[in-house]
């Protein structure tokens, strides 16, 4: 990004996981952003269905972030969701240590056993929403280099009920766990930035942080300069052993109204040499303005990998100078 790397993994390698990095640091540098975050997601594919469940924590402010979203196919608006559910200033009490973090919506999020085993729990009468998962480990965490990040491929189960309708659960996913870094939410003027995972099994998985590649003609092509660096941080998982991307090229098509993503296109290098080429289409999608400078296209993508099917989430960050540019006559 323009003026953080709080995205980037800059050391090239992998940190190191401890079981306490499951709960609350509540530790780094003392900024306004300062920021420490959960994601948990789940996605039910038949169905066209995805949750999206975040908690954001501000430590120096002492004030959370958090809920959950469902969609099941394409919303124009987060507020379209079968179910969107987020409170924006909540006091960092709710989350206690880290361990058994409870909102006042009815999210709960315990973890059973630190890095293994999570369990996440909703329930609303009212809006005949109710969820039960147990969100387990396949493999062990893939930390950066900074040992500040870590995404994590997890099997999860159980139970959805979404407005009256029971589905079950039973997917492969990948979580996500950031702490001690600022998070500036200062006006970013680049084109789109996106990131994705997918799974296809417990033998393969990846995870990709970039921008279009501009030699690739991306829709921002000749509208706006290129960034400085156009991939961030990226991982494969190939039967069990965890692999760095060292380079990446992407090409996202998006529609040509609201610009949300359709397809992703991508071909990637691992650090022992292997190339991967990954395609994707959106099969579910909404959108969420995570803070007021920007907006965030989330989506769930049905991925071919060799013949192979798979999913995974789709988060694409676009910032007002690509949004105005890209609304003007050309």
């Amino acid at each position: 990004m323009s003026d953080t790397d709080w995205n980037s993994n800059l050391g090239g390698g992998f940190g190191k996981h401890v079981a306490t990095d499951e709960y609350f640091h509540g530790t780094g540098e003392p900024a306004d952003s300062l920021t420490e975050t959960w994601f948990w997601n789940f996605h039910v594919p038949e169905a066209g269905i995805n949750c999206f469940a975040y908690c954001w924590v501000h430590p120096t402010l002492k004030v959370v972030t958090s809920g959950l979203m469902i969609y099941k196919g394409f919303k124009a608006s987060h507020l379209e969701c079968e179910l969107f559910e987020f409170r924006d200033f909540m006091s960092i009490g709710v989350i206690g240590d880290g361990s058994d973090i409870q909102l006042p919506n009815g999210l709960r999020v315990q973890t059973i056993v630190p890095l293994e085993h999570v369990r996440l729990t909703f329930d609303d009468p009212q809006r005949e929403t109710s969820v039960a998962v147990d969100i387990r480990g396949v493999g062990v965490p893939i930390m950066r280099a900074n040992n500040k990040h870590f995404e994590q491929v997890m099997h999860v189960t159980g139970d959805l009920l979404l407005r009256g309708e029971a589905h079950k659960v039973d997917c492969l996913a990948v979580r996500d766990r950031s702490w001690a870094e600022p998070r500036p939410e200062n006006h970013n003027p680049a084109p789109p930035y996106t990131w994705v995972t997918g799974t296809f099994g417990e033998d393969f998985a990846f995870n990709v942080g970039s921008h279009d590649d501009p030699d690739r003609d991306p829709d921002w092509k000749g509208v706006m300069a290129p960034p400085s660096r156009i991939f961030n941080d990226g991982w494969v998982v190939v039967k069990g052993e965890q692999r760095r991307v060292v380079k990446a090229s992407k090409l996202t098509t998006r529609t040509g109204d609201r610009h949300s993503p359709v397809t992703h296109d991508y071909r990637f290098e691992d650090d022992r040499g292997d190339r991967h080429a990954a395609s994707g289409k959106l099969i579910a999608q909404t959108n969420w303005g995570g803070w007021s400078n920007m907006t965030c296209h989330l989506g769930l993508v049905e991925w071919d990998w060799d013949g192979r099917t798979g999913y995974g989430e789709s988060q694409e960050v676009q910032w007002n100078d690509y949004v105005w540019k890209m609304a003007q006559p050309r």
